[in-house]
């Protein structure tokens, strides 16, 4: 993806090594899990794989923030916990952005009872048979009219459908409030969209296009502020550097908060 998001995927650098000694091969394990100690109650705990295919050492975030760690044959252990120590930065950094991935989506059954999310807050659904097809939030109901109750295929795209107009109005109007709230910025209205992201919450393109997820809209509003802002920055930033950062501190002080919220989000 050529942009700047609030997502990662399986990411990785390459580090070569310089000439490893002979005649080690034999005594160091092809596999195991070992547990770093940076100093005070700081650990990084790692899998490291060798073998002889590879040539260089290999730092893997994987998308769950487990971190693998491949090597040749004969790489020491000391030199590849050198290595990980000069790119600890790094990998704190990757592990972070896959923190803030969006949860994997849950299997939906689409019958009367099942709970649904708005803003934060479950809505249980309720199937009612009409001759005109619809979808309206009654008290803590999604309320779901449908000329056949076992038409699980309609119900389900009556409620996406649903949540899309409702994503679209509400993420455009918090767009053009944190605009208005943050006129230094001299940010113009971005064109926006609103997709089935499965790797991230929301990206920004080079040409200024910002794309949200669409299961943003399931989140509470401060959440969803704070990708709003997120993606703001990064029409003037399009990395995470420090200037970045300290960027959204200016729009958004307290995105820390919502950022740990956004991880332990429940769609």
């Amino acid at each position: 993806m050529a942009s700047s998001s609030i997502s990662t995927r399986l990411t990785g650098c390459l580090i070569g090594l310089s000439t490893l000694p002979a005649g080690v091969c034999r005594e160091l394990p092809l596999s195991e899990t070992r547990c770093l100690g940076l100093g005070g109650e700081e650990s990084l705990t790692y899998t490291l794989r060798r073998t002889s295919r590879r040539r260089s050492v290999g730092i893997f975030v994987e998308p769950d923030g487990r971190l693998s760690i491949l090597a040749p044959t004969a790489a020491p252990t000391e030199r590849v916990e050198q290595i990980l120590r000069r790119r600890l930065n790094w990998i704190r950094r990757q592990q972070r952005e896959v923190e803030a991935l969006p949860p994997p989506p849950l299997t939906r059954e689409w019958v009367a009872g099942e709970t649904h999310r708005y803003l934060g807050r479950q809505y249980r659904l309720k199937l009612v048979r009409a001759p005109e097809r619809s979808v309206k939030l009654l008290g803590g109901y999604f309320v779901v009219s449908v000329s056949d109750k076992k038409d699980r295929d309609m119900v389900r795209t009556l409620v996406e459908s649903w949540y899309r107009e409702h994503a679209k109005t509400l993420l455009n109007h918090r767009v053009e409030r944190m605009i208005a709230s943050t006129s230094w910025l001299d940010i113009r209205s971005p064109p926006l969209q609103i997709r089935t992201l499965r790797q991230c919450w929301g990206s920004t393109t080079k040409t200024g296009r910002i794309s949200f997820n669409i299961d943003l809209i399931k989140l509470p509003l401060s959440c969803i502020d704070y990708v709003v802002a997120h993606e703001l920055v990064h029409l003037l930033i399009p990395n995470h550097s420090p200037a970045f950062w300290r960027m959204l501190d200016r729009v958004m002080p307290d995105w820390r908060r919502w950022r740990n919220s956004l991880r332990r989000a429940e769609m």
